[in-house]
């Protein structure tokens, strides 16, 4: 049999074992999450997970850390099989725990039930911060390339959510505040639409129109189902900013697929769109575009405090921006994410780093395989003959 590198932590006093979720558990998942340490992650949830098993050819696990004396631990995989070595296991945005130990507990009891069915590795991507690094590689863990979207990001407290709406208003950047206010101004409405054909595709035109090669951009079907699933889920919301057309001229629109966005004389133009989703105390702003033309001033900002109202509505206290660079290069003008940086932090000031994204070897051998080779094999692949990430 070959040899582990299994760590992942230290060894616990009492045994801190994983399992499958059992049905009722899984028939109640997203409450499970819910009531993780830090309030949960929509990486976790079942919305997500969905997707990913439908769209992005990922298998879906629902795994219960039982910790004796203290709450369990939802924890949401997403694993592929790659053929000779194995599966691999991914946990997004997890695990959670009260503690850098805490987490290394519980990633350490999964990474022992993963590599008992097969694993020869495990992805972790936990909401700690920068300085539990040291005690991650300590335990085992090897840097890797991050799969969820946001490693550093901007954080919005949405306080109370028994608090009035000009509360949260009034804790917002004043930047912030003030185009909002001139949004309004110049007549961008901003509606909560639903996740119908024609709307995803008008939302993707826009994401397309802003991509232009800058960014990997999903197929379109991609995108349609991710919304629509988090939509039926009820943890999802698309919305759409318009501004009206005083020139008497044909409107445009990014998207052909859309006739009504793109409407004839005079009626309004569609300037921006969103996606947010949201699990528990916790929503976040999952994708966003505006047309290039600057003809809608603050209308993204209008954008977004409709989205931070619908957070606030839902009973979230904390909203994620989802993106932005490091810290340390919060003001560094070559940063790819410097624009979109300096419009979060509009919202708040404060970047939040997390500690990362980290690989454990369970199978050595399986491992140098698939680091050295496997991993790049599989991503060319991906890209050439599915035109999709692998990830």
């Amino acid at each position: 049999m070959e040899g582990s590198l299994v760590s992942g932590g230290p060894a616990p006093a009492e045994a801190v074992t994983a399992r499958f979720a059992t049905d009722a558990e899984r028939s109640s998942w997203d409450a499970l999450v819910a009531a993780n340490p830090g309030g949960g992650e929509v990486w976790m949830g079942d919305a997500y997970l969905g997707v990913k098993r439908r769209e992005g050819r990922y298998r879906d696990y629902r795994v219960v850390v039982e910790r004796p004396g203290r709450q369990p631990i939802a924890v949401g995989v997403l694993a592929k099989r790659v053929p000779l070595l194995g599966e691999w296991w991914h946990l997004p945005a997890g695990p959670a725990g009260e503690s850098t130990e805490a987490v290394l507990e519980v990633a350490a009891a999964v990474a022992r039930f993963a590599r008992d069915r097969g694993a020869f590795l495990l992805k972790i991507e936990p909401r700690l911060g920068l300085d539990a690094r040291a005690a991650i590689h300590a335990a085992g863990y090897r840097d890797t390339v991050r799969i969820v979207p946001n490693p550093s990001t901007v954080l919005v407290d949405l306080g109370d959510p028994s608090a009035v709406e000009d509360a949260l208003f009034a804790s917002l950047g004043k930047k912030a505040r003030n185009s909002i206010n001139r949004a309004r101004r110049d007549g961008i409405e901003v509606t909560r639409a639903p996740a119908t054909d024609e709307n995803c595709a008008a939302l993707y035109g826009l994401l397309r129109e802003t991509a232009e090669g800058r960014f990997v951009l999903r197929r379109e079907g991609y995108y349609r189902e991710f919304w629509q699933a988090f939509e039926r889920e009820g943890s999802g919301q698309i919305f759409l900013a318009y501004r009206a057309d005083p020139s008497g001229k044909e409107a445009s629109h990014p998207s052909d697929a859309d006739a009504t966005a793109s409407g004839a004389a005079g009626e309004p133009r569609l300037v921006a769109g969103a996606f947010a989703m949201g699990l528990g105390a916790k929503t976040t702003y999952k994708d966003g575009a505006s047309v290039r033309a600057k003809t809608a001033y603050g209308a993204s900002h209008a954008l977004q405090w409709e989205v931070l109202r619908w957070a606030h509505e839902r009973g979230a206290t904390v909203h994620d921006l989802c993106g932005a660079p490091p810290n340390d290069r919060a003001d560094d003008k070559g940063h790819p994410l410097h624009g979109v940086g300096q419009f979060k932090r509009s919202f708040s000031p404060e970047i939040t780093d997390y500690a990362g994204a980290f690989d454990l070897p369970l199978k050595p051998r399986a491992y140098a395989i698939w680091s050295k080779l496997g991993d790049r094999i599989a991503r060319r692949a991906s890209l050439a003959l599915k035109k999709d990430p692998y990830y």
